[in-house]
Formats: C-alpha cells, sequence, structure tokens
C-alpha cells in the first residue's frame, strides 16, 4: 500500500526578527568641527552629518539547520508479521489514559518559563518518527484484515508540552476504513510514547495528517 504524505499547519512557530547591528564609532577625522561629531555622525566640512556606514540594518536570514529525517515511508499499512505469531483474537490498545485533545480546556501557564518553540525541521523530523510507529499500528491492522487495508485520512492534533517533551493530549480522526481492529487508540499510544525534544516555552499544537492510498 502507498500513501500520499501530507503536511498540516504547525501552530506555535515563530519568525525571526529584524534587527540593526551597530559597526561602533566612527574613526574620521575630526575636520573641521572640533571633534563634535557624535556616534554615527561624522564631519563634513563644518557640519555633523549622518554617516550610514555605521549603520548595517539587515534582515536576519533565517538558516536552519539540517535535522537528520529518517526517509519517507512508501509502504503503509503491509501485514509484515507472521500471522501465526499475533493472538488468535484481536486485543485493541488500551489508550483511556491519555486525554483528547480540547481546545476549550483549561491550562495552567507557567510564567517561568520562555518563548521558545520547536521549529519546523525539528518537529518534522519528529513527526516522521511517529509515522513509523503509527505504520506499525496499520501493519498490525492489515494483517487482522485479510492483509491490507483500504485507504483513508488519518488527522492528527497534539498537544505538546515544552518541559517534558510529551504530548499531554491527542486527538485522531481517521477514515471509516481506517477505524478497524484498534487503529485508532493504537495511534494515539503511539503519539504519546514518543519523546520530543523538550524546549523552554509554551505549549505547541501540532496538526498533523496523513492521506493513505488503498488498494484496488
Amino acid at each position: 500500500m502507498r500513501t500520499t504524505l501530507i503536511l498540516a499547519g504547525l501552530v506555535g512557530l515563530s519568525t525571526a526578527p529584524v534587527a540593526c547591528k551597530k559597526n561602533g564609532d566612527s574613526q574620521a577625522p575630526a575636520g573641521e568641527c572640533g571633534g563634535m561629531c557624535g556616534r554615527g555622525t561624522r564631519c563634513d566640512g563644518k557640519a555633523c552629518v549622518v554617516d550610514y556606514s555605521q549603520d548595517i540594518c539587515t534582515s536576519q536570514a533565517v538558516v536552519e539547520e539540517e535535522v537528520p529525517m529518517r526517509p519517507p515511508i512508501t509502504s503503509w499499512g503491509e501485514c509484515t508479521l507472521d500471522r501465526n505469531q499475533l493472538p488468535k483474537k484481536f486485543v485493541p490498545v488500551d489508550d483511556k489514559s491519555i486525554p483528547q485533545y480540547d481546545p476549550n480546556r483549561t491550562r495552567t501557564l507557567d510564567w517561568s518559563a520562555g518563548d521558545e518553540q520547536l521549529n519546523e525541521p525539528v518537529l518534522n523530523a519528529n513527526m516522521r518518527e511517529v509515522e513509523y510507529a503509527i505504520n506499525e499500528c496499520l501493519a498490525v491492522a492489515a494483517c487482522y484484515n485479510g492483509g491490507s487495508l483500504k485507504g483513508g485520512r488519518i488527522d492528527l492534533i497534539i498537544s505538546l508540552v515544552g518541559k517534558t517533551g510529551k504530548a499531554d493530549a491527542v486527538s485522531v480522526t481517521a477514515g471509516p476504513d481506517l477505524q478497524v481492529f484498534g487503529i485508532v487508540p493504537c495511534v494515539r499510544k503511539a503519539i504519546a510514547n514518543h519523546q520530543f525534544p523538550t524546549y523552554n516555552g509554551p505549549p505547541m499544537t501540532v496538526k498533523y495528517n496523513i492521506e493513505i492510498g488503498g488498494t484496488e
């Protein structure tokens, strides 16, 4: 089974600010100004004029580090397990301890936290790891479903806590054909088990979706 991966919006990403860099005081001769010209100016004849060479105002280029990432998954939901090693009766993963994402729930803010957030490359690399765990859920379901799964879309909403690097709430919505053999609770558990990098900042909401192409 092959899929197309669609990356949804990642909420909470920050942008680089615009900053001006000062080079230092002008080393131009005092000239006829009697040394009266201050920082950012120079003497031109008998007058102090602005020295634009001292102020270099540029937009800081966003240089994002390359983050190692596993290759994309090209085959989703294939039964690669030995069916004889699986329990005869399917038992779904228990996800009752994982809260559902609720945008209206009350949250306690940590006023000592900074404003750091995970950037998009780091989130993408971690979500790729989550994809591999999700594919394990699909593989088990496929084995119980005759060896394959029909297509559909899986939507994820993750509430991520910076201090722990863990999801404290996860919602998973799947198409009808992907609600078989415990796929949804298994996916929720896979996300809750993943260790994201910690950061010093407020919680982040990550929205992500995967489009899975079905077999004919």
